[in-house]
């Protein structure tokens, strides 16, 4: 299967949105990155997803019922900064890389050096300051949604599981009414690199003290953007800017 710039729209139903199984593979790598990190984060603080905006915005909303105002805060300040690393991304793929895709994982690489530095660095003396890490994680996903798009139009998340299981559900549907075969496949690879991810970071901050899981978190993402520079190709670029 490989991608035809002169007949986009005759690819192999099994690469859904992908132009062909390279980018396909692109985007399973970059999910795993995704589930790594939304791993160390949960993982970092027993319980605090920077992967699920969904249930971030339902939290920073009902914890001020239970009387826990703090915590919605921080389910406010995760929404918040994950949208900030989605608009830093997005401006700067606009105005500074606009032929170089993987600029947005090496964002997803500084955040995750970040917040190594910062648990390094900073004492914990509170619940503010034990965020920073998780909310430096929470931009660097921000921004790492933002790479597989189309004229600055996210057609792949990479965390947003959610989504993916019902395109998975939807592509089962129709492979199984003759209506279009193989169209489940693409979300199935990248939902199956998300898990594999996490299993990566999950293995990482089981197997390691927390300083050091994070700087393996950010090595890992530091692999992942040079693959993400491997596998991308000039003519996905041009594609996806003009």
């Amino acid at each position: 299967m490989t991608w035809n710039a002169t007949d986009l729209n005759d690819k192999h139903p099994a690469l859904g949105p992908f132009y062909d199984v390279r980018e396909m593979v692109l985007a399973a790598t970059l999910a795993a990155l995704a589930g790594a990190t939304g791993a160390a984060a949960w993982l970092y603080t027993s319980g605090w997803y920077v992967t699920f905006m969904t249930g971030n915005s339902e939290r920073l909303v009902l914890e001020h019922f239970k009387g826990q105002h703090v915590m919605a805060l921080s389910a406010l300040a995760t929404v918040a900064v994950f949208t900030a690393g989605v608009i830093a991304a997005s401006l700067a793929r606009l105005r500074l890389w606009r032929k170089a895709r993987h600029g947005a994982t090496l964002m997803t690489m500084g955040a995750a050096i970040l917040a190594w530095l910062c648990d390094v660095i900073l004492v914990d003396e509170g619940h503010a300051i034990g965020a920073i890490p998780v909310l430096c994680l929470a931009f660097g996903l921000g921004a790492l949604n933002t790479s597989i798009s189309r004229r600055g139009e996210v057609v792949m998340p990479l965390s947003y599981m959610t989504g993916t299981l019902v395109k998975i559900g939807q592509g089962v549907a129709m492979h199984a009414a003759k209506v279009k075969r193989w169209a489940w496949l693409p979300h199935l690879t990248t939902y199956a690199g998300f898990l594999l991810g996490a299993g990566i970071g999950g293995t990482i901050f089981t197997a390691l003290d927390t300083h050091s899981s994070l700087l393996a978190l950010a090595g890992f993402a530091s692999l992942v953007a040079v693959g993400t520079w491997k596998l991308d190709h000039p003519r996905f670029i041009t594609q996806d800017v003009h």
